[in-house]
């Protein structure tokens, strides 16, 4: 070889080599290029090509727009999916779709996980469907156990510091959003309906009546952008199935207006996020905060619990969903609701939910019209059906069963359901119906407030009530659940 006669140079060569082979070759065309399967599939994956075969091969555009050739990998084996028993690897578009035996509920059946790495999700049919939430204290509990359908029911959040970006991710513990998700999976799949795929996530509004922190409206916002990815990204349309909210005693207000008004504009500031017209309908889904269970001065409660009235009979614009009252769920020592409680709660929201899915009424009773004659007055609810006074009272509402008198030194003699009418109480009082001093009208109050309350295993709220309807289902823990009426107040007519 010699420098002088060009003829005597090589045409093909090795300018790099590894220990499994040449990495750098070069011939009389240029640089030939020996790339990792790894390389490779990440490549095809960003061009949206299809790796397959071993001989094949594709070409990627480098930045100077010279093609390259870029040798395609051998169809991927499953060992790329970790240790787990899955088996008929297939790639499809950004997706590695495959057939596993997976803990969970789901059992053997398709799986897909991102071929960049992150969670595994079932193979569904349908739009991808979101359950999102937004609320403080009690709203926003967790217990530290995935979702029964664990890949079914998964999250798409902004990674932490210092983590990969992941598109989806699959849950290790669970919220009162995957709860609900999980809820709605497992009765469809009692029933061997079709089961869709759930993505969730929660974010934490901060005590006080003032307006939605930008931060938290932004945290929403990313959720619902990051759920929409993933959906384009399985080539299927994304559905909002609803928005959790808890207006409650934790943004409780100096009064009840403000506190109406402060629940209106934290809604109309959550649904000013939603894409509407890609997402479709906002359902704000929501359970009344009945306050922790030592919460027993009714004038201290007062503002959030009428609040909270005054917004399910006045909720604006919004299409509000109210489940249950938040007094039939057990709170820990620490007025956080139990993990069985938030189970049940789970349930209820189901019920509700999948209730106006289907164009459904669903109403718990709910206090609209208190008329005195006397001594007596007649209190009338709006429900779906028969109002029963639970003899059980189960959470400790008294021998009023949880209506009281505001305004006046009467007491309540007697209560019973109205003979001419399945869907009124008949409440007697114990003294003449006077107004006291200083009081400017007659109220009659509903699970408002209460005694107050010794610590035991289970604590409910004293603001409770022993009035429900004849609905019921079985619960999660064995008990049965009950449609009981909401918190109101009404002045007497």
């Amino acid at each position: 070889m010699s420098p002088e006669n060009p003829q005597d140079t090589p045409r093909r060569g090795t300018l790099l080599e590894a220990e499994n082979g040449p990495a750098i070759e070069y011939d009389e065309t240029g640089l030939v290029l020996h790339l990792a399967d790894k390389v490779v599939e990440d490549l095809a994956r960003r061009l949206g090509g299809k790796v397959s075969g071993a001989a094949a091969e594709t070409v990627a555009e480098t930045g100077d727009d010279a093609p390259v050739a870029v040798a395609r990998g051998a169809q991927p084996d499953p060992g790329v999916l970790g240790d787990i028993d899955a088996w008929d690897l297939q790639e499809k578009g950004d997706w590695y779709r495959f057939m596993a035996r997976l803990p969970g509920t789901e059992g053997s059946r398709h799986y897909l996980r991102p071929r960049s790495g992150g969670g595994i999700i079932a193979e569904t049919g349908g739009a991808v469907q979101g359950l999102f939430g937004i609320g403080g204290g009690r709203h926003v509990t967790t217990w530290p156990s995935p979702p029964r359908f664990r890949h079914h029911v998964v999250m798409a959040k902004a990674p932490s510091e210092g983590e990969p970006e992941r598109r989806v991710e699959n849950l290790r513990e669970t919220s009162g959003e995957s709860a609900l998700g999980d809820a709605l999976i497992a009765r469809r799949h009692d029933a061997y309906r079709a089961l869709p795929l759930i993505v969730t996530g929660q974010d934490l509004l901060p005590p006080g009546p003032e307006d939605v922190p930008n931060e938290v409206l932004e945290g929403l916002s990313d959720r619902l952008t990051r759920f929409q990815a993933v959906a384009t990204s399985l080539g299927k349309s994304a559905r909002l199935l609803a928005l959790r909210v808890a207006p409650g005693p934790d943004q409780a207000a100096d009064s009840i207006s403000d506190f109406h008004r402060a629940a209106l504009a934290q809604l109309d500031a959550i649904s000013a996020k939603v894409p509407v017209a890609d997402l479709g309908k906002i359902r704000f889904l929501t359970v009344t905060d009945s306050g922790a269970w030592w919460q027993h001065e009714a004038d201290a409660n007062r503002p959030a619990l009428e609040g909270q009235y005054q917004l399910i009979l006045r909720p604006g614009a919004h299409h509000l969903i109210v489940a249950a009252p938040g007094y039939m769920f057990a709170q820990d020592d620490l007025g956080q609701p139990t993990q069985a409680a938030a189970l049940n709660r789970a349930e209820m929201e189901a019920y509700a939910l999948e209730a106006d899915l289907a164009r459904e009424s669903w109403t718990c009773p709910l206090l609209y019209l208190a008329e005195r004659d006397g001594d007596v007055i007649r209190a009338t609810f709006k429900s779906d059906d028969g109002l029963v006074l639970d003899p059980a009272d189960p959470f400790g509402a008294g021998s009023a069963a949880g209506f009281a008198l505001a305004g006046t030194e009467a007491g309540i003699a007697s209560v019973e359901i109205a003979s001419d009418d399945p869907g009124a109480v008949l409440i007697r009082t114990n003294g003449v119906l006077t107004a006291s001093a200083g009081a400017d009208s007659l109220r009659l109050d509903y699970a408002i407030g209460g005694p107050a309350r010794v610590q035991s295993v289970e604590n409910f709220p004293p603001a409770c009530g022993a009035l429900r309807d004849h609905w019921q289902a079985p619960a999660p823990d064995g008990s049965m659940l009950h449609r009981w009426a909401l918190p109101g107040s009404l002045e007497l007519r």
